[in-house]
C-alpha cells in the first residue's frame, strides 16, 4: 500500500500544492479502499480504469496503487469540483506518490462521459462511481459506465446505503448482462451482522434461484446493501429496445 495512503488515515489531514492544511472528510474508509485494491489487484487483466469522484483522492490513491507496475496501465478522473471545492488535493497526492499514468478531467460527469463513449466505448476494465448522489445523475453514470465497460470489467459504486444510489443500483442488477460480485461490509458492524444472518438463512449463491426476481431485487439485495457493491458485466448488453425488469 501506497505510503501516502498510511500517513492520510494516520494524521486525518491532507495538504494542497501550497502546504495548506485540510481535515479530511468525505472520504472512502481504509476498508472500501482495500476492497477497490484487492479486487483490482487480483484481477491482473485490469489496465484502464476510470473514476468519477475524487475529493482528496483516496480512491484515486488506491486504484492507482493497484494499477502500479502493469503494462499500459492507465487511470481517468472525472471530477468538476477538484479545485474549487477540493483545493486540488487529490490531483496533489497523486503526483506526491509518484503517480504519473492519469489523466483529469475537470468537468461534469454528465457531460464528458457521453464524449468518452464515443471513441472509448468496451474500452475499460474497471470504473469506480462516487459522484452525485440523486438516483438520476447515479443512473446516467452507470448508464454510460456500461457502454464504457469490457465484458469481463467490474462497476463498484459507493455510498449504496444512499437511497437515490442504492435504488440506481437495483435497477442494474437486473441487467442480463450483469451480476453481482461482491460488496464491502466490515463484519463488526450492524450491516455485517444483518448480512452474516441473512446469507445464514439463505446463502447469496442460493437466494437469486429460491426467491422471485423482484423480491431479491427489492428486499433481499437491499437488506444487505453496503456502502460499496462491485458487480461484473458478464456478457454483452443487449436488450431489446422495450426491456424492462421490475426493480
Amino acid at each position: 500500500m501506497n505510503s501516502i495512503i498510511e500517513e492520510i488515515f494516520r494524521t486525518g489531514i491532507v495538504r494542497d500544492k501550497s502546504g495548506n492544511e485540510y481535515h479530511v472528510h468525505s472520504n472512502i474508509e481504509k476498508h472500501e479502499g482495500e476492497f477497490i485494491f484487492n479486487l483490482i489487484s487480483t484481477n491482473v487483466d485490469i489496465t484502464r480504469t476510470l473514476e468519477v469522484g475524487c475529493a482528496f483522492g483516496l480512491s484515486s490513491l488506491f486504484i492507482c496503487s493497484a494499477l502500479d507496475g502493469r503494462k499500459s496501465a492507465k487511470h481517468t478522473i472525472i471530477d468538476p469540483c477538484q479545485h474549487e471545492q477540493w483545493h486540488g488535493v487529490g490531483i496533489q497526492n497523486l503526483k506526491r506518490a509518484g503517480f504519473n499514468f492519469f489523466d483529469f478531467i475537470e468537468e461534469p460527469s454528465e457531460f464528458i462521459l457521453p464524449e468518452i463513449t464515443q471513441e472509448q466505448a468496451g474500452t475499460f476494465d474497471f470504473i469506480f462511481i462516487d459522484g452525485w448522489h440523486t438516483f438520476d445523475h447515479t443512473l446516467l453514470d452507470l448508464f454510460y459506465s456500461n457502454r464504457l465497460l469490457k465484458v469481463g470489467g467490474y462497476i463498484v459504486i459507493d455510498d449504496c446505503n444512499f437511497p437515490g444510489v442504492a435504488k440506481a443500483v437495483s435497477y442494474m442488477l437486473t441487467y442480463p448482462a450483469y451480476e453481482f460480485k461482491d460488496q464491502c461490509i466490515p463484519k463488526k458492524s450492524a450491516k455485517g451482522k444483518i448480512a452474516s444472518i441473512a446469507n445464514g438463512i439463505i446463502p447469496r449463491s442460493m437466494a437469486d434461484h429460491l426467491i422471485p426476481r423482484n423480491l431479491y431485487d427489492r428486499f433481499y439485495i437491499r437488506m444487505i446493501f453496503s456502502t460499496m457493491v462491485a458487480m461484473k458485466k458478464i456478457k454483452d448488453d443487449v436488450r431489446e429496445w422495450d426491456w424492462f425488469e421490475p426493480f
